[in-house]
């Protein structure tokens, strides 16, 4: 069961609709938790999978959708629409995964090769001048430093030995191509990826090249713009380290408190790619003003679930200040991420799955609306959410003067 936290961090991305002057009966008010059908909310492709089937119901906490799923690795939750979607892609990258196995690309690369390789290097690590006659002056020091630190305490970095196999470049290398996080915590998919990583940096094969030989076609279920497919392509190349450096002068040309960046990018519920896409899409809203409102609300985000939905609205707002209007600021307002545009509107984009109209909702929505009455005059109100509305709650934003979008991310989310 989602905790009602997690909603309503969503709830202040942008689903503040609050309703003084629609005079819903309280009878009106949908109760928590709610459930609904999974091929209601889901394209019937999405359903089931050749190694997973998502079950009927779905609940829903008034915005954000509960899945679960039966897969050949024992059952999985998703907390959000967004979370289920990245899931199927790592569900679909493992049947990729599993037909190199069946077709033997490695080899006894995946067995024995692997083995091999490591024990050679864990020598040299133990006696690296002994072993390495004609090092270059400084390598002995630097190796004996190596075999200092193979026990690596950092969770997005593998230790320090298989990196210096090129274990951590392949295994960047072949999330890209498969179109996953190198960084995923699905544990099914990060032992894979890790296994076919050893097994191509000990046979020597490179990963497009283990594509090729299962004419693999990835097809995302996430939609991702072409910033975020940028954004991968940087991740591919680049350890997690260096990503830290390009995001923190990065949110330092936007203008960005150090503060703010230190417990951004100090917060482990960020892994890397999810890090710098958030980074990059913000980037991309040149001369918009208020980004320490967005970052200062993502900072403190306690649970990675809570982190993708950061980052899905992200490049929602991107989305729409680069096809929709242009932005001028993002404002904080009664705890509520929006954007004022250029034109004198305002808009709400939130990555909620199915909105209802509860009581929780229709407070908070009521608490919003008295904020924005002492503003200047806004010419007109927009709310997008990635999924979609009750008709109770589409009813009862749109007689409070808000124009209600829904399925927004293929909108907002382009590939350029």
């Amino acid at each position: 069961m989602i905790r009602w936290s997690k909603s309503l961090s969503v709830l202040s991305f942008a689903v503040v609709f609050a309703i003084p002057v629609f005079s819903a009966d309280q009878a009106d008010y949908q109760e928590r938790p709610l459930s609904i059908n999974a091929a209601d909310v889901l394209p019937r492709n999405l359903l089931q999978g050749e190694n997973y089937k998502v079950e009927d119901k779905v609940s829903n906490d008034g915005l954000i959708n509960t899945y679960r799923l039966s897969t050949d690795y024992g059952p999985l939750k998703a907390e959000s629409t967004a979370e289920l979607l990245m899931r199927i892609d790592e569900l679909s990258a493992l049947v990729h995964m599993e037909e190199m196995d069946r077709k033997e690309v490695f080899g006894d690369a995946l067995v024995g090769g692997v083995k091999g390789t490591v024990k050679g290097a864990a020598e040299l690590v133990k006696s690296p001048i002994e072993g390495t006659e004609n090092l270059v002056k400084g390598t002995g020091q630097f190796i004996s430093n190596l075999g200092a630190s193979i026990f690596s305490d950092d969770p997005d970095q593998d230790n320090v030995l298989k990196t210096a196999l090129g274990y951590d470049v392949a295994k960047r290398k072949f999330a890209f191509e498969f179109g996953i996080d190198p960084y995923t915590d699905y544990d099914p998919v990060a032992d894979r990826l890790g296994q076919i990583a050893r097994a191509a940096v000990a046979g020597g094969i490179a990963p497009k090249a283990a594509m090729a030989a299962i004419d693999s076609k990835v097809v995302l279920a996430m939609r991702i713009s072409g910033t975020a497919y940028g954004m991968m392509q940087l991740v591919r190349d680049n350890p997690p380290e260096k990503l830290k450096e390009i995001n923190r002068e990065k949110l330092q040309k936007m203008g960005v408190d150090e503060q703010l960046i230190d417990a951004f990018l100090n917060n482990y519920r960020y892994n890397p790619q999810e890090e710098t896409i958030l980074v990059g899409e913000l980037e991309t809203m040149k001369g918009v003003k208020g980004m320490d409102a967005f970052i200062g609300h993502a900072a403190p985000a306690t649970e990675e679930s809570v982190a993708l939905l950061h980052r899905v609205r992200a490049q929602m707002m991107a989305g729409y200040h680069a096809h929709i209007s242009p932005a001028a600021t993002i404002a904080n307002i009664d705890g509520v991420l929006c954007l004022q545009l250029k034109n004198g509107g305002l808009v709400l984009l939130a990555p909620a799955d199915y909105v209802f109209w509860t009581k929780t909702l229709a407070d908070k929505l009521k608490s919003f609306e008295s904020k924005i009455a002492g503003m200047k005059v806004i010419k007109e109100k927009q709310i997008w959410v990635s999924g979609k509305f009750d008709p109770k709650a589409r009813a009862g934003f749109e007689a409070a003067g808000w124009q209600v979008k829904d399925g927004a991310n293929t909108i907002l989310l382009k590939n350029n």
